[in-house]
């Protein structure tokens, strides 16, 4: 099963909060995210991953809000993805089913 990544744009997305949901195997990101290029304006929005396993943060000591470079996809078998975030501090990878973005 691949995730599809194009309909989210990673890149300049800074994460504010990171919150794993045990019971429902979801990790969601809470993060600032540019909705208007042309403007430069940003919202608050959450990226929410599905069925998540083996969450790992791999970043140098960092002042601020890590921000996003780029997705780049690692791994896939027939149940999950492998993605690895590229961030200004280093990277975070995880494997998941699918991924959203919600307000």
């Amino acid at each position: 099963m691949s995730v599809d990544l194009s309909s989210i744009h990673f890149h300049d997305t800074k994460i504010l909060k990171v919150i794993e949901d045990t019971e429902n195997d979801l990790l969601t990101m809470e993060v600032i995210y540019p909705v208007d290029w042309d403007n430069n304006e940003f919202e608050k929005r959450k990226l929410i991953f599905e069925n998540v396993l083996n969450y790992q943060v791999n970043e140098i000591d960092f002042r601020g809000s890590p921000t996003i470079l780029g997705p780049e996809i690692l791994a896939q078998d027939e149940r999950r993805t492998r993605i690895r975030l590229e961030t200004t501090a280093g990277h975070r990878d995880l494997s998941c089913s699918a991924i959203r973005l919600e307000i």
